[in-house]
C-alpha cells in the first residue's frame, strides 16, 4: 500500500512506530477495498460506495499510474448519468472532503440539471449543514452556465434548512455563490421580490437588471442600424416611389385648393354683378313708375273743372290713344328701315323703343299744357 499511497509514503517511510489516522473517517469496509485494491488490483464498486472509495483515493494520494483514483473516476463517470441521486446521498457524511477533493455532490446535482431531474433535490439539499451547503454551492457556481437552478436550490435552503435559522451573514455568505449575471431575467424579478433574500443581494440583482436592460436596449439599437444598412435595393425604390406619389398627390391636393378659390372668388365676382344688376333693374322700374304716374296726373287750371271727359287731354283714354299712336308710327319707322333682303339696319328691343315712346309721350304733353 505505501507504494501506491503517497500520503502513506511520506508518514510511514523511516518509521517503525506509527499510529494509522488517516484524513477520514474510513469505515472497515472502506479501508479493506482499498487494500483489496493495492494487492490484487480489483475492487467492488457501487452507486452507494463509490463516492467513499473516491475520496479515500483523492486523500491517500492514490494517483499513481492505474490507480485507484482512475478507477473510480471512470465509474462514477458512468454511473452519475444513470444514479446521480443515488450517488449524491451517499455524498453527504463524506462533506465537506468529498466536494473539497474530487466535486463528488456537485457534479452529481450538475448531472441531474441537465436531465432535468431536480425533483429530488429538495430533501438531499436542506439536510445538509450550512457549511456543507456553502462548499456545493460555490462549486457549482463555477460548473453551471445558468444559475437558476442554484437559485432555487439557495432559496429553498434559506426557507427550510434543518439546522436552524441562519443568520443575515450566513445567509450573505451563501447567497454570494450566485453570480447575478448568470440569473434569466424572470428569476432576478423573483430574486427582488424575495423577502428570504439579504438586502444587499437584492440591490446587487437590481443593478444587474438594470445593466441588462441597458445592454438589450443597446444591442437593439445596433441591430436595427444593421438591418437599415442590410436593407435590400428594392425597399429603397419602394420607398422612393412611396415618396415620390406623395409628394405628387400634395401637388394635386394643392392644385384643387388653387383652383376651388379661384371658382369661389369668381362665384363671388358672379353674384357681385347680379346685385347690381337686379338693384339696376328695381331703379329702371321705380323710374317708370314714376314716370308713368306722371304722364297720367293733370291739374285743371282755374276756371276750368277738374272733371276730366272721356279722350280729353290728361284722361287716361287719351292718354293710351296717344301711345297706342307713338307706338304705330316707330313700328312704321322700323318697318323702312328694312331693305329689299329683310336685313334689319337698326335693331332695338322692344324696352327701348317703350322707353322713347314715354320720352315723346312726355315731350307731346309738356307741349300741350304750355
Amino acid at each position: 500500500m505505501i507504494s501506491q499511497s503517497s500520503y502513506l509514503k511520506r508518514h510511514l517511510t523511516g518509521v517503525s512506530n506509527f499510529t494509522l489516522s488517516p484524513p477520514l473517517n474510513i469505515t472497515p469496509e472502506m479501508f479493506a477495498a482499498v487494500a483489496e485494491f493495492c494487492y490484487s488490483r480489483k475492487v467492488q464498486l457501487t452507486p452507494s460506495n463509490v463516492a467513499a472509495i473516491r475520496t479515500a483515493a483523492e486523500l491517500l494520494g492514490m494517483t499513481e499510474g492505474e490507480s485507484l483514483c482512475d478507477v473510480t473516476e471512470a465509474y462514477f463517470e458512468s454511473v452519475v448519468g444513470v444514479d446521480a441521486s443515488i450517488v449524491l446521498r451517499s455524498c453527504l457524511p463524506l462533506l465537506p472532503d468529498a466536494e473539497t477533493t474530487a466535486s463528488l455532490a456537485s457534479r452529481c446535482i450538475e448531472a441531474m440539471v441537465w436531465d432535468d431531474d431536480v425533483g429530488c433535490l429538495n430533501d438531499v439539499v436542506v439536510g445538509m449543514e450550512p457549511q456543507d451547503f456553502q462548499t456545493v454551492a460555490y462549486s457549482l457556481n463555477k460548473r453551471l452556465p445558468n444559475h437558476d437552478v442554484l437559485y432555487k436550490m439557495v432559496d429553498l435552503y434559506l426557507k427550510e434548512n434543518k439546522h436552524g435559522k441562519l443568520t443575515e451573514e450566513q445567509k450573505m455568505e451563501i447567497c454570494n455563490s450566485l453570480d447575478c449575471t448568470k440569473l434569466s431575467s424572470e428569476t432576478i424579478v423573483n430574486c427582488v421580490q424575495n423577502p428570504v433574500m439579504p438586502l444587499r443581494f437584492i440591490v446587487r440583482a437590481i443593478l444587474v437588471e438594470h445593466l441588462n436592460t441597458r445592454r438589450s436596449v443597446a444591442a437593439a439599437t445596433i441591430i436595427d442600424a444593421q438591418q437599415m444598412e442590410r436593407s435590400s435595393l428594392r425597399d429603397f425604390l419602394q420607398r422612393d416611389t412611396a415618396r415620390r406619389e406623395t409628394a405628387q398627390l400634395k401637388e394635386a391636393m394643392d392644385s384643387t385648393c388653387s383652383r376651388i378659390k379661384s371658382l369661389e372668388k369668381e362665384l363671388r365676382g358672379m353674384r357681385k354683378i347680379l346685385l347690381e344688376h337686379e338693384a339696376e333693374e328695381e331703379e329702371k322700374g321705380n323710374v317708370l313708375n314714376s314716370a308713368r304716374s306722371a304722364s297720367f296726373h293733370f291739374v285743371a287750371g282755374e276756371g276750368e273743372s277738374s272733371k276730366i271727359e272721356r279722350g280729353g287731354r290728361g284722361s287716361v283714354s287719351s292718354s293710351g290713344f296717344l301711345l297706342d299712336r307713338i307706338i304705330t308710327s316707330r313700328n312704321d319707322e322700323e318697318e323702312s328701315t328694312h331693305d329689299g333682303s329683310g336685313t334689319p339696319k337698326t335693331t332695338r328691343t322692344f324696352r327701348h323703343r317703350f322707353v322713347s315712346g314715354l320720352k315723346n309721350a312726355f315731350r307731346i304733353s309738356n307741349s300741350a299744357s304750355n
